[in-house]
């Protein structure tokens, strides 16, 4: 596994009064247990590996993690997880860096478990504010709560931040081609940025800018958390910025995807998974956007939509018949020729989901289409277009149409037509065609929502 984000460090006066403050804001946080050295602390994590731990002196006495935990306030320090952290410390040697030697450490959980792992300190010593430390988990943690807090986003202010982008860079995280030592992701895709970002990297093409307006009051750490909450909401919690971002857990059937990605690891037989292409963010190739080098990859698209329909059959949910793909009406122009096609039909009041797959070049079932409706409307079609300029990995091509089942079974609104334009509802806002003032799709989709518009609107119940 790459090295990745583990957990930032929140050192706090009172642990009980700092629970009950990120949990008053909708925040869970639960006691995580006792150091040797005296420190307690809580956790604020969910089923992601990345957290954020409230940590605070659980003893009178005096020692150097006592003491600095005792003296500081808000974050003072993060952990970078790697695999073997003797093997990361090499690396850091080679790098220019003077890490510490490997220490083991370990937490007595509140139900009398132990937690161990080994770490290394980067910095001068312990909880440095100006350079992580690395950890090797030898007692991995279970996963936090189904519906806890997932960390997708964390914004330091480091006293040098070129210092740890060296770091980062050592350890391998991905560094934004725009932003190539201010902006990265490490392999479980959290984002990372240290601030200040500054101009982007010209590179000969286009690009896009980053700007904050923040007040000089501002905290200089924040952090992005997802949790099933229906609107987006920020906070300020110990020097930290929080921004809790509503993520797919909100919908009801997210609670299928475990049943969905049983069904896909016994269906998917040999077929592989493949990286981002560009996992840094450059530019594709001109050559890109003509060609599809490897169409039977795009094939596993097709068996996760066959998973999704096997799990919904299979839990009762609905009910699936395959159909002749030419009896299937489509609204729109459809380039694509589907070679088999399948339709859910729910409870009454639901919209009947229709499955469509067609082939890439000689690669079958390698298109999917998910469609509400009869006759059908298109709420996302992967891959894209198929042509290796807008490949974005297997990761994220089958999230996407994971989420286009997850906006089907919802319910709702799903489309406002008048003429050539349309609104399309997307699972975290919309898509429209045609040309409307600013706020005229928000507009179409509250009406319709609200019954002050019901022509040429799709919408129907929750599947569950």
């Amino acid at each position: 596994m790459p090295a990745r984000f583990d957990h930032l460090v929140i050192a706090v006066a009172d642990l009980d009064e700092a629970v009950a403050r990120w949990t008053g804001a909708g925040i869970p946080a639960a006691r995580g247990g006792a150091h040797p050295v005296g420190t307690v602390n809580a956790l604020v994590r969910g089923p992601g590996a990345a957290y954020l731990e409230l940590i605070a002196a659980g003893r009178d006495e005096s020692n150097p993690w006592l003491d600095r935990v005792r003296s500081a306030s808000g974050p003072i320090s993060w952990a970078v997880a790697v695999d073997d952290v003797d093997a990361a410390r090499d690396v850091l040697l080679d790098a220019g860096f003077e890490p510490r030697p490997v220490t083991e450490g370990s937490r007595l959980t509140p139900d009398g478990d132990t937690v161990a792992w080994r770490m290394c300190d980067v910095g001068s010593g312990p909880y440095d504010a100006g350079l992580p430390f690395l950890i090797e988990w030898t007692t991995p943690m279970p996963p936090g709560p189904s519906d806890g807090p997932v960390v997708r986003h964390l914004a330091l202010a480091p006293p040098d931040p070129d210092r740890v982008a060296d770091l980062l860079l050592a350890l391998g995280f991905a560094a934004q081609v725009l932003w190539p030592r201010r902006v990265f992701h490490d392999g479980d895709g959290v984002g990372l940025t240290l601030l200040p970002v500054g101009d982007p990297v010209e590179t000969g093409g286009a690009s896009w800018s980053m700007s904050w307006e923040e007040s000089p009051e501002a905290p200089t750490t924040s952090v992005a958390l997802g949790l099933p909450v229906s609107a987006l909401a920020q906070h300020r919690l110990d020097d930290v910025a929080v921004m809790v971002v509503p993520d797919r857990r909100r919908y009801a059937a997210s609670a299928l995807l475990r049943d969905v990605d049983v069904a896909f690891a016994r269906l998917r037989g040999d077929l592989a998974d493949w990286p981002p292409p560009r996992p840094e963010g450059a530019a594709p190739l001109e050559e890109e956007y003509s060609r599809c080098e490897e169409p039977e990859r795009y094939r596993l698209l097709g068996v996760r939509a066959d998973a999704w329909v096997e799990t919904i059959a299979r839990t009762g949910l609905g009910t699936g018949a395959a159909v002749d793909p030419t009896e299937v009406t489509w609204v729109g122009e459809q380039h694509l020729r589907p070679r088999r096609v399948t339709v859910l039909q729910g409870r009454p009041g639901t919209q009947p989901v229709v499955v469509a797959w067609a082939p890439i070049d000689h690669a079958d079932d390698a298109f999917v289409l998910v469609g509400v409706g009869e006759p059908a409307h298109v709420l996302d079609r992967q891959p894209d277009c198929g042509c290796d300029a807008c490949d974005t990995g297997s990761v994220d091509l089958l999230a996407t149409l994971d989420d286009a089942f997850l906006l089907a079974l919802s319910g709702g609104v799903h489309v406002v037509r008048e003429g050539e334009r349309v609104v399309t509802r997307a699972l975290d806002g919309w898509s429209a065609s045609g040309t409307f003032a600013d706020g005229e799709p928000e507009r179409w989709l509250a009406d319709a929502a609200a019954g002050r518009r019901a022509t040429g609107v799709v919408q129907g119940e929750p599947w569950l």
